[in-house]
């Protein structure tokens, strides 16, 4: 049997080496070591974006405010389920469907938000998680000024429970608040920087969510 070569691999994909540079910048932050370069980094790979804590984070351009949150998951994720707290508001009236929010993963593959019919399926893990998360759950409605105009949705409801809702609408006087969720397709989600994304028609918010 030969030698195994030892031929230098392909390059990464620049979409690969755009992740690698991010994780990166956000361990420089993390250790402390960070400079005036990791922020430009993060606007660039982010832009409109700010972080308000270990695991809050926001985006604002002129067509959209989204705030997510993902303190307990951020930590707790060797499980199938993920849970974002979410909140946003839009500059023109807008009606927003589920099928609005998706997730990257580290590799770039998209993960859609879960069935009703997966939640159902699964919840006494959704439920314990759900236990365990309102521990650490985050005001995301303080994020903006009118928090009294920004109402729940639900695109998730408990098993015989309340109507899940297809759409929400939301504009600049009023806002919507609620959990996602997400099922991992390997079942667990491995430490990495995923990207939570809101797109529909003109409109596209992309946020880090960092796993540890």
């Amino acid at each position: 049997m030969g030698m195994p070569s030892c031929q230098p691999g392909p390059a990464p994909a620049p979409l690969e080496d755009a992740h690698m540079w991010f994780r990166l910048s956000v361990l420089s932050l993390i250790l402390g070591v960070g400079s005036p370069g990791v922020a430009a980094a993060q606007n660039e790979h982010f832009p409109n974006t700010k972080e308000w804590g270990r695991a809050a984070i926001q985006y604002r351009d002129g067509q959209l405010h989204l705030v997510a949150a993902y303190y307990y998951s951020q930590i707790e994720h060797d499980s199938r389920w993920m849970m974002i707290e979410t909140a946003f508001t839009t500059e023109e009236l807008s009606t927003i469907p589920r099928s609005a929010f998706h997730l990257l993963t580290p590799d770039d593959r998209r993960v859609e938000l879960a069935t009703q019919r997966d939640f159902n399926a699964d919840h006494p893990r959704v439920r314990q998680l759900v236990q365990n998360a309102n521990l650490s759950r985050h005001d995301v409605i303080s994020y903006f000024n009118r928090r009294g105009r920004v109402e729940p949705f639900r695109f998730f409801t408990v098993p015989s429970g309340r109507t899940v809702q297809e759409d929400v609408q939301a504009d600049q006087f009023r806002g919507a608040s609620g959990d996602l969720f997400f099922q991992a397709p390997l079942g667990s989600w491995p430490a990495g920087i995923y990207t939570l994304v809101l797109e529909h028609e003109q409109m596209r918010a992309a946020v880090p969510i960092e796993l540890r």
